[in-house]
C-alpha cells in the first residue's frame, strides 16, 4: 500500500511541502503553536523547528516520503535531498545523507516523529492497557527502545521504563535510510490505527504499547494478510469473524501471561514471528467451538499439526536457554552453605489448606445450594457455629473464628470443602475435620456424594524456607516416581477415567512435549549439579535474603517452571477448553505461588495426586508424609546430594502393574523412615483393572 495516496493532507512527516508551512504568511502571526505532549503543554518555535528538521533531518520529495509498505526492504531506494524556495538546505545536511546516526540521535528523530503523529492525528491515550490513563511519555520511551533494540542499538531488556545511557549499544549507528524506512512504518500503523477508531466511531482515540509493538513487528516484517477469515457461530447463534488482525491483538497478551510481564523485547519477536507463520493454522483452530480464550493459547494447545513442536523449539527453548542458568544461579544467592554443618535437618512446620472434593451423585444433589444447605444444617447439629465472613463462595463455619470451613459447588459436578490453613498440631482444626468427615459419611450413606480429589496445599515458604532448589528436588522426585499417583486412592480413577489427566507428571504428556518437558528439567538438574560439584558456598559477609526477597525468587522459579517446563499455558487441551485452566492439571502446580490467570494467588503448593480422605487419620497420614518428604529434601540439600535426572522412557503410572506400584510404594516410603503399613489404606486400594480390549 502506497501511504501517500490517501493521508498526505492530514499526517504526512517531513514531506517537501514543510517549507510551504504559512511561509506566505507573517512568521509573527503564526511563530508559535501550542502542543501536548504527556499532559503537559509546552510551546514551540516554529520557525526554529522548521530550522532544525530541515538541517538534522532534511526534506524528502513528495513522490518518495515514504516507502511503500508493500515492498521488501532490498527494493526500497534512498530518497532524494531537496531545497526549497523559502530555505536552503544547507551543505552539511546533504551529505549526512550517506552518514550515520549514533542511537541517541535517532532515538530523538524518533520521539519527534511519534509526538507529530500523535499531535497531528489527534491521539487521546497512549497507555500500556487500554482502560489505563494516558502514559504516552513512558510508553513513547519504552517503544523507541524497542526499535531500537531492533535495529542492535540498545540492549535487550524487558518492557521497563529505562533513562540510563547504558541502554544503548556502544559505538552502534544507523543509516539514515534506514531511519526513513523506520519513520515510514511508524507513519503507517498510527495512521491505521486512527483510521480504524474512526471507522468504528471510537469517542477517544487511543492506542496500547502491546498493539503498538506487534503492529510495527507486523509492518517492518512485511506480513501479507493473506489467510481468509473464518465465521465462528456460536450456541446462542452470535457470528464471529477470525482474521489476521484478530491474531495480531492476541499475540501481546500471550506473551504477558507466558512471561508474566518479564518477556524481553528479543523473545516477545520470538513469539510475533511464530503466530505470523502459523497464522492460517492459529485461525483455523480459533474456529473450533470453545469458550472465549487467547487464539494463540487455543492453537497451540489443540493443533494437531507441527505449531505446538515448532512453538517448543523455536521459542520456549531459546527462552529457556537464556534464563536457565540465572534460575539455578538464584538458588544458590541468600543462604549460607559450609562443610561443617553436620546437624540434621529439623521437621519443617508445615502449613496446610485442605480442598476436600467429592462427586455428585444425583440430579436432585446437583441442585444449586442444596448440598450446602445440608452441610451447613449437619454442622450446627454437631456444634459448630456460623461465623462472620466475606467470603461470596459461601458461610464459613467453626467452633470460633480461628479455624473455619466452606462448602460451595465447584461448577455442577463436584461438592467441594475447603479450611483456614492450620498446622498439624492444631487441635481446633482436628475436631472440626472429625465433625466434617461425620456430615460427608452422612451425605456418602444418602446417596449425594461420593469421594472424589483430596488437593492438599502447603504453604510454599513452610515448605521451602525460602529456597527454590527444594521446589526443584520436589519435581524431580515426583517425576522419577509416577508410580505414586495410584498409591495414594486414585488407582481405579487412573485405570478406568484416564484421571492422571488431572494431576499427570511428564509421563502422562502427549508424544510431542513430553521430550521438551524432559530434556529442560534435565538441564536444570544438570547444572545445579554442577554447582553442587563445584563446592559452591556463599562467602560469609554475604547477606541472607529477607522474606520478601525469598517470595519473589519463589515467585520467578515458579513462573518460570510452570510455563516453560511444564508449558502450562501450550500443554495439548482435555475436554472442554478455557482461557488459562488447564494449568493447574499436573502432579504438584506451582500456579498458586504466582497466581496465573484463573488461579488465585495463595503462595501455596498444590499437590493433586491424593484422594480425598474418608477419615481423619488420612488427613494426618497424608501431612505426616508431605512433612517427612520435605525434610528429606532439604536434608540433601543440605549434604548437597546431586539430583536425579528423570529418564526419557519414563512410563505413566497406568503403566504400572499393581504388584509394581505396591512395592515400589512400600520401598519409597521407607526410604523417608515411614512405616509402610501405616499407609495401607491407600496403597492397599491398588489392583489390577483389565481393559476393556483384553
Amino acid at each position: 500500500m502506497n501511504i501517500n495516496t490517501t493521508r498526505t493532507n492530514t499526517h504526512v512527516l517531513y514531506e517537501s511541502s514543510l517549507a510551504k508551512e504559512n511561509v506566505d504568511e507573517s512568521f509573527d502571526s503564526e511563530q508559535r503553536e501550542v502542543k501536548s505532549f504527556s499532559k503537559k503543554r509546552w510551546v514551540q518555535d516554529k520557525f526554529s523547528a522548521l530550522t532544525k528538521r530541515i538541517r538534522g533531518l532534511a526534506c524528502i520529495l513528495p513522490d518518495s516520503s515514504h516507502r511503500k509498505a508493500s515492498q521488501t526492504i532490498p527494493e526500497r531506494k534512498v530518497s532524494h535531498w531537496v531545497t526549497t524556495d523559502a530555505f536552503e538546505v544547507p551543505d552539511e545536511a546533504r551529505s549526512r545523507v550517506s552518514e550515520t546516526f549514533t542511537a541517541v540521535e535517532v532515538a530523538e528523530r524518533f520521539r519527534n516523529t511519534i509526538e507529530n503523529l500523535l499531535h497531528r492525528l489527534r491521539y487521546d491515550e497512549i497507555a500500556m492497557e487500554y482502560h489505563e490513563d494516558d502514559q504516552r511519555e513512558e510508553i513513547t520511551g519504552i517503544f523507541i527502545d524497542f526499535i531500537l533494540c531492533q535495529e542492535g542499538l540498545v540492549h535487550d531488556r524487558c518492557f521497563t521504563v529505562e533513562n540510563s545511557p547504558d541502554k544503548y549499544v556502544a559505538g552502534k549507528t544507523t543509516s539514515q535510510e534506514r531511519i526513513k524506512e523506520i519513520e515510514s512504518y511508524l507513519d503507517v500503523i498510527f495512521t491505521e490505527q486512527a483510521a480504524e477508531a474512526s471507522k468504528f466511531n471510537k469517542p477517544r482515540l487511543r492506542y496500547s504499547l502491546g498493539d503498538m509493538l506487534v503492529d510495527y513487528l507486523n509492518k517492518k516484517e512485511n506480513v501479507p494478510d493473506d489467510v481468509t477469515p473464518k465465521i465462528k457461530v456460536t450456541y446462542d447463534f452470535h457470528i464471529y469473524e477470525i482474521t489476521y488482525k484478530k491474531l495480531l491483538k492476541e499475540i501481546y497478551p500471550f506473551f504477558q501471561t507466558l512471561l508474566a510481564g518479564r518477556g524481553f523485547f528479543s523473545e516477545l519477536v520470538l513469539v510475533f514471528n511464530c503466530a505470523a507463520k502459523y497464522r492460517r493454522e492459529l485461525i483455523d483452530s480459533a474456529c473450533v467451538p470453545c469458550k472465549t480464550g487467547n487464539m494463540l493459547t487455543i492453537g497451540l494447545r489443540l493443533s494437531e499439526s507441527d505449531v505446538r513442536e515448532y512453538f517448543n523449539r523455536s521459542v520456549m527453548d531459546v527462552i529457556f536457554s537464556g534464563r536457565c542458568d540465572g534460575i539455578v544461579n538464584a538458588m544458590f544467592e541468600g543462604c549460607s552453605q559450609t562443610d561443617n554443618e553436620v546437624e540434621p535437618v529439623n521437621r519443617p512446620n508445615l502449613k496446610f489448606g485442605e480442598e476436600l472434593e467429592y462427586d455428585v451423585k444425583n440430579k436432585f444433589s446437583r441442585t444449586r445450594g442444596r448440598l450446602c444447605n445440608g452441610f451447613s444444617f449437619l454442622l450446627k447439629e454437631k456444634g459448630m457455629v456460623l461465623q462472620a465472613s466475606n467470603d461470596k463462595r459461601g458461610p464459613h463455619f467453626g467452633f470460633d473464628n480461628s479455624f473455619t470451613v466452606v462448602s460451595f459447588y465447584d461448577s455442577e459436578d463436584w461438592f467441594e470443602i475447603n479450611c483456614t490453613p492450620y498446622h498439624t498440631d492444631d487441635q481446633r482444626a482436628k475436631l472440626s475435620f472429625q465433625k466434617v468427615i461425620e456430615a460427608t459419611d452422612s451425605m456418602r450413606k444418602e446417596g449425594l456424594i461420593d469421594y472424589s480429589s483430596g488437593h492438599k496445599h502447603v504453604d510454599a515458604m513452610s515448605a521451602t524456607q525460602g529456597d527454590t532448589s527444594v521446589l526443584l528436588a520436589m519435581e524431580s522426585e515426583i517425576q522419577r516416581n509416577p508410580f505414586l499417583l495410584r498409591a495414594f486412592g486414585n488407582n481405579d480413577r487412573i485405570l478406568q477415567d484416564d484421571e492422571a489427566r488431572w494431576y499427570k507428571t511428564f509421563a502422562d504428556y502427549n508424544p510431542d512435549t513430553k521430550p521438551f518437558a524432559l530434556k529442560r528439567l534435565n538441564r536444570i538438574i544438570d547444572r545445579y549439579n554442577k554447582k553442587i560439584e563445584e563446592n559452591y558456598t556463599e562467602r560469609p559477609s554475604h547477606k541472607v535474603s529477607t522474606d520478601s526477597e525469598n517470595k519473589e525468587r519463589l515467585e520467578e522459579f515458579a513462573h518460570f517452571y510452570s510455563q516453560v517446563v511444564h508449558m502450562t499455558t501450550i500443554q495439548k487441551g482435555i475436554g472442554f477448553i478455557g482461557g488459562d485452566i488447564m494449568g493447574k492439571f499436573m502432579a504438584m502446580s506451582l500456579l498458586h505461588i504466582t497466581g496465573a490467570s484463573g488461579v488465585n494467588k495463595l503462595s501455596t503448593l498444590e499437590f493433586r495426586f491424593f484422594r480425598c480422605p474418608k477419615s481423619v487419620q488420612e488427613i494426618e497420614l497424608i501431612n505426616q508424609f508431605l512433612q517427612t518428604w520435605f525434610q528429606y529434601i532439604h536434608q540433601c540439600r543440605k549434604d548437597k546430594i546431586p539430583l536425579q535426572p528423570v529418564p526419557e522412557d519414563i512410563q505413566s503410572s497406568k503403566d504400572y502393574t499393581a504388584a509394581e506400584v505396591q512395592l515400589k510404594t512400600i520401598d519409597y516410603l521407607s526410604k523417608l523412615g515411614l512405616n509402610p503399613e501405616h499407609y495401607r489404606c491407600f496403597w492397599g486400594e491398588v489392583r489390577d483393572i483389565p481393559s476393556a480390549t483384553d
